[in-house]
């Protein structure tokens, strides 16, 4: 049980830093004045956007325990609603509930939006300020593209990891792929392989249709 819960801790922690970086470097850090610049300048032009679909690889590697996972995943976002494919689930949020389908257990979660430990884009941006501090480590080419390397560290001794270093393109002022250090040994990687912006989009993608899902087990928690 202890093991479970850890796990379930560690991924919420792992979705809610994909929906905020993906979105937005809040402005506000107490960085140094070229991160500041750097990180209003990737808001500025992320919060125009009136919503964001991305396309990802998401790697998971301890070199001492020999692990190395990688999984393709996919992310929607609008204001407070979401929609998140990976590893098997699909996590959807309408701003109030949030439905959690786990395709290997056949089972539908259904939960209601907690103001305290909300997986909300709105709170998690209003939040970062306090959080995080910011700093860039470098300026590099790649492939022939230009990015920064930005680091943020979580102020909170107690947040489960140690770091991210955040990979941002310089032409586009646009997120690359962020990597996450916990104390483990644990690397988590977010490669962003497509980032759309104002596509098309049915509020139904915000709500689980139940009716498509005859068989599985609905575990209403609200």
């Amino acid at each position: 049980m202890q093991k479970n819960k850890k796990m379930n801790k560690n991924m919420k922690l792992y979705k809610q830093l994909l929906i905020l970086l993906i979105i937005s470097m809040v402005s506000g850090t107490q960085a140094q004045n070229s991160s500041q610049k750097i990180l209003d300048e990737l808001a500025n032009k992320t919060n125009v956007a009136k919503n964001i679909q991305v396309d990802f690889s998401y790697e998971m590697e301890n070199v001492d325990a020999d692990i190395h996972e990688v999984t393709e995943g996919s992310l929607i976002v609008s204001g407070d609603k979401y929609l998140l494919k990976i590893a098997g689930q699909e996590i959807i949020c309408d701003g109030k509930t949030i439905w959690t389908y786990i395709a290997d257990a056949e089972e539908i979660q259904i939960n209601e939006v907690d103001e305290e430990e909300s997986f909300s884009p709105t709170k998690l941006l209003s939040s970062y300020a306090d959080d995080y501090d910011a700093s860039l480590e470098k300026e590099y080419s790649e492939n022939g593209h230009n990015y920064y390397l930005m680091k943020l560290k979580p102020k909170d001794k107690d947040s489960g990891f140690d770091y991210v270093h955040l990979k941002i393109e310089k032409d586009k002022m646009q997120l690359s792929a962020f990597i996450l250090y916990d104390f483990d040994n644990n690397v988590f990687s977010y490669i962003i392989k497509e980032y759309l912006t104002d596509i098309a989009l049915n509020e139904e993608s915000f709500t689980f249709d139940e009716t498509k899902y005859p068989d599985v087990d609905v575990i209403d928690m609200r």
